[in-house]
């Protein structure tokens, strides 16, 4: 199964631009805000808890997938990551989860990029107690200038 979630910048108009294909839910935090938040569309037909259940890619060839628009300005961040993440396994089996990478992700909501993704990569380590060879494991953090 292939999901996607596309994001793009708009510096003119300070927006990015989110569609979801079956892809967990990119995060964003506005500059002087001490957590991070899920970036959704508002409620509407066809979502769950505001989250988008627009369907992975290729499962029909006819799927017209929605767009939402986040306003961005100087300092704030995005956040967008593989289903790798999320799933990586403790030795028990259970997954890393949404819920945990908030928590990472809101204990390190000044710190520089850099050490932001080292913080989540050093968090998947510990949690899975071994190399992350599940999945593919891939994050981009990015700071709005």
């Amino acid at each position: 199964m292939t999901t996607a979630a596309v994001v793009a910048y708009y510096t003119q108009e300070r927006e990015a631009r989110v569609s979801y294909a079956g892809h967990p839910p990119i995060l964003y935090r506005r500059t002087g805000e001490k957590e991070w938040s899920y970036a959704r569309p508002s409620a509407q037909k066809g979502q769950s808890d505001g989250f988008p259940l627009n369907i992975p890619l290729a499962i029909e060839l006819d799927t017209l997938y929605e767009q939402f628009t986040i306003p961005m300005a100087p300092g704030d961040r995005l956040f967008v990551y593989t289903d790798g993440i999320i799933d990586t396994p403790n030795p028990e089996g259970e997954s890393f989860g949404l819920v945990r990478l908030k928590d990472v992700l809101d204990a390190n909501t000044v710190v520089p990029l850099s050490e932001l993704k080292s913080a989540i990569l050093k968090t998947l380590h510990q949690y899975s107690g071994k190399e992350l060879t599940h999945d593919d494991v891939t994050l981009i953090a990015l700071e709005i200038c």
